[in-house]
């Protein structure tokens, strides 16, 4: 009943409200109007102030409580959730089980998250006998071991890599030619593939945590000039210093990184996407953590 009709039922019918050009109606029906609206307004101000009702404006100035704001092209409810979702990890303080709980909520069913997940690292540089470089794991390990490539940019003899700051190396004995590739494997070496035997003097050699500096050096023998009969007037003399191109590769374990895996038909069911999963994990993620959103069969 609107506001209105309750003021006319407490009239006297000789008041004769009924009539629509009396003044009495006119006047009743003003103010009941304005007694409505009122009444609608203070409904909807209520309404603003609780997660579960508020909406546009609204509940942009309810989510920037939390520092969040609308992803572009994101509607009230998925907004709303999101919302509900920064809250709990709000009061769980961020750690993996209220993200865990969230994500469950969200897509549906439990997902896996992997601290620190694993990924493949290698660096690689051009080298003459006596240069050096500095190189570190970038991995939550203190040390691991790498596998090893020495490829022969010309032909080497005895070639060599040390760390200097920890004092261990390889040696592998030997000439080898240009374009020879010499593979080290934790204690075996291989040469085109072909395991050597016995040629290989090693200190293990581990890549730590910690950045530090690694020397390539070989047997750098003086090239005699000969005369080569074969041709006319023509001889062999020293060519530049033999050079070599080295290779580490090592799995490393991400710092400061949590993947993410999400079945694949899981995440379809839930109507959200790769991308939109991950920018709401950015949102409530920890300063300096890297998010990696991975889908798996």
């Amino acid at each position: 009943m609107s506001s209105s009709d309750k003021i006319f039922s407490r009239l006297p019918d000789f008041y004769k409200y009924w009539v629509k050009s009396s003044i009495i109606f006119k006047l009743v029906k003003a103010i009941g109007t304005e007694l409505d609206h009122t009444k609608k307004s203070v409904y909807n101000m209520m309404l603003s102030h609780w997660i579960e009702t508020a909406s546009n404006g609204d509940l942009d100035l309810m989510g920037s409580i939390f520092n969040l704001k609308r992803i572009e092209g994101e509607d009230d409810e998925r907004f709303r959730s999101r919302i509900v979702r920064a809250i709990v990890d709000f009061t769980g303080g961020g750690t993996l089980y209220s993200i865990s709980s969230m994500l469950k909520n969200m897509i549906g069913e439990e997902v896996q998250i992997v601290e620190n997940p694993p990924t493949e690292a290698a660096y690689e540089v051009n080298v003459m006998s006596g240069d050096t470089w500095t190189l570190g794991s970038e991995s939550v390990e203190e040390k691991v071991i790498p596998t090893i490539e020495i490829e022969a940019s010309d032909r080497i003899e005895n070639p060599s890599i040390s760390n200097l700051d920890f004092d261990t190396y390889i040696n592998i004995k030997g000439v080898f030619e240009k374009g020879d590739k010499i593979v080290i494997e934790k204690d075996k070496c291989y040469l085109n593939n072909v395991e050597l035997s016995g040629r290989l003097e090693s200190k293990t050699l581990f890549l730590h945590r910690r950045a530090s500096t690694w020397k390539y050096s070989e047997l750098i023998r003086e090239k005699i000039g000969v005369f080569d009969s074969s041709y006319f007037d023509e001889s062999i003399f020293a060519v530049s210093t033999p050079k070599a191109k080295v290779k580490f590769k090592w799995t490393r374990l991400q710092p400061a990184t949590i993947a993410v895996k999400i079945r694949r038909e899981a995440l379809n069911r839930s109507n959200y996407t790769k991308e939109y999963v991950k920018e709401v994990l950015n949102s409530i993620k920890a300063a300096g953590v890297k998010v990696i959103v991975e889908e798996v069969e």
